[in-house]
């Protein structure tokens, strides 16, 4: 298949802005990028999907998703106590449809991986496969774990770890190249950090990564202890709500080459000085932020850490998992596409490409999305699943849920 003609945002630590170009898919990769007249004419044999010089750009990577928690938009909760009543009282059919759904509205703002932190005290052992069969449903990537939390009881969290390796397995076995299991673990204090960490990296074994919610009220200059194991672990850790961490685990995590991720956009303000920080939706849209604005214009130094955060840093942590390559669009990188139906009135270059990240070009309508090759937004509409019967399924699992709220 051949997508253009279009103008590319290549992405990568890098961008280049290639006006009038073309890219060829093979299989689930990218083959070629080049001029579209030269790539049609050398395969004129080939499927044709017309970009219309729509702006062609690498999928988005959510780093931090609550995606079973869709259902609880419009019911106002607050505090830890009201969450975990919600968390419990969710079947599997309800983890279904709610991350269905969030999955569908994340396609909408281009986001093709997703990492999915998740809970459910009524089906423990039921909820990661509804969160995978929800994104095959969908077509998109999704690493996700059940988090064991500190507030568990030892049998608790045991139970959570061991539904995580079991789950990791069975997705092992199956070969399926759009889902990854992980271990999780969410702590409140930095004693629960130091002794959950460490219960995970000793489970995990070096053979799966590793995501941490941060559920901290710390002060950067709290010390932390990291452990031992950790400097021996593989795969990178994945910690959410960095802006929560103290300035001595950021920079321990910063050396070790894991993956920090913060919520919203000034969130991120705080510690992009220290890490390089992706972005998490958590509970939010899942959509990624717009930059902030400095006098009415993003530029500059900020600019181009939000153009990291949202581009670079999110699709390297995922790339380990998904295929290297991931979150640009290069030969050889996965085919993980969108195009969004951005047309500037002014330059859009590699020059001025952080301006029109501020300007528009993050919120342009999204027309197109490709995952692995395969078409899964065409023209504003989903190909595989019915959006009307998804809403229709979530709007009456929320009733059923809050009604057992009360």
């Amino acid at each position: 298949m051949i997508i253009g003609p279009c103008t590319v945002l290549t992405g990568g630590p890098e961008p280049a802005v290639l006006e009038d170009a073309a890219v060829r898919v093979a299989g689930a990769h990218i083959a070629q990028v080049g001029p579209a007249g030269q790539l049609a004419a050398a395969h004129p044999d080939e499927t044709l999907w017309p970009a219309r010089g729509r702006v062609l750009l690498p999928g988005f990577v959510n780093t931090h998703a609550h995606l079973a928690r869709h259902l609880a938009r419009g019911l106002g909760l607050r505090g830890a106590a009201e969450w975990r009543r919600f968390l419990r009282a969710r079947s599997p059919e309800d983890v279904y449809w709610s991350s269905t759904a969030a999955l569908v509205e994340g396609v909408r703002h281009g986001v093709t991986t997703t990492c999915d932190f998740h809970r459910s005290g009524a089906c423990l052992d039921l909820s990661l496969s509804e969160v995978v069969s929800a994104a095959g449903m969908v077509g998109v990537r999704v690493a996700t774990c059940y988090g064991a939390s500190e507030e568990d009881a030892p049998a608790e969290r045991r139970a959570a770890v061991g539904e995580c390796l079991g789950f990791a397995a069975e997705i092992y076995r199956r070969r399926d190249g759009r889902a990854r299991g992980m271990v999780g673990v969410q702590a409140t204090t930095l004693e629960g950090v130091e002794r959950l960490f460490a219960e995970a990296l000793e489970a995990a074994e070096g053979r799966l990564g590793v995501h941490v919610d941060l559920a901290l009220d710390a002060t950067p200059g709290e010390r932390w202890r990291p452990p031992g194991a950790w400097r021996e672990h593989g795969e990178p850790t994945l910690w959410a709500h960095a802006e929560a961490a103290p300035r001595g685990l950021l920079g321990e995590a910063r050396d070790h080459g894991d993956a920090l991720t913060a919520v919203g956009s000034g969130s991120a303000a705080a510690v992009v000085r220290v890490a390089e920080v992706g972005w998490g939706s958590d509970g939010a849209v899942n959509a990624p932020p717009l930059p902030e604005g400095v006098g009415g214009w993003a530029g500059g130094a900020p600019a181009s850490s939000h153009y990291h955060r949202v581009f670079v840093h999110g699709a390297r942590w995922a790339a380990r998992h998904f295929g290297e390559g991931l979150g640009t669009v290069a030969p050889g990188a996965p085919a993980d596409l969108v195009l969004v139906d951005y047309r500037p009135a002014t330059e859009f270059s590699t020059r001025t490409l952080h301006e029109h990240l501020w300007a528009g070009l993050l919120r342009a309508p999204v027309a197109g999305v490709m995952v692995a090759g395969e078409v899964v937004l065409d023209h504003g509409g989903m190909v595989a699943v019915d959006e009307g019967e998804i809403a229709a399924r979530a709007r009456e699992c929320a009733r059923r849920v809050w009604e057992r709220l009360g």
